[in-house]
């Protein structure tokens, strides 16, 4: 079973979420992110290919699995448009092509694993 943490962007997407979505979100993490969290998603291609979607009806949570610690950390929450692409997306992009992403990723880590 896995946890998850989610980095300060990320829970604010989600506290702007409609609260009944947020509810149920965090029903699927429980019942099916926290089980199989890479069967239950897709791999992202570059430059995020080291991150997963999770497709939740209308939106899209991305993230980074953790295998060693057994954590999944969210770095973004987002809808998708009507032409099924998320703003969500093209925001974490331009992150990590600046290295913005990866420092987060970085601080994720190690805040979880102080051994890192």
């Amino acid at each position: 079973m896995y946890s998850s943490t989610f980095t300060a962007e990320a829970l604010d997407n989600v506290k702007k979420l409609p609260k009944n979505i947020r509810n149920a979100l965090k029903k699927e993490f429980e019942k099916t992110l926290h089980v199989d969290p890479v069967g239950c998603s897709v791999r992202l291609s570059d430059p995020l290919e080291e991150y997963r979607s999770f497709h939740f009806d209308e939106y899209r949570v991305v993230f980074k699995v953790f295998e060693d610690i057994k954590v999944i950390a969210v770095v973004g929450v987002g809808k998708k448009d009507a032409n099924h692409h998320a703003e969500i997306y093209r925001h974490l992009e331009s992150l990590a092509k600046s290295g913005k992403l990866a420092a987060t990723m970085l601080e994720t880590y190690r805040s979880l694993n102080p051994k890192a």
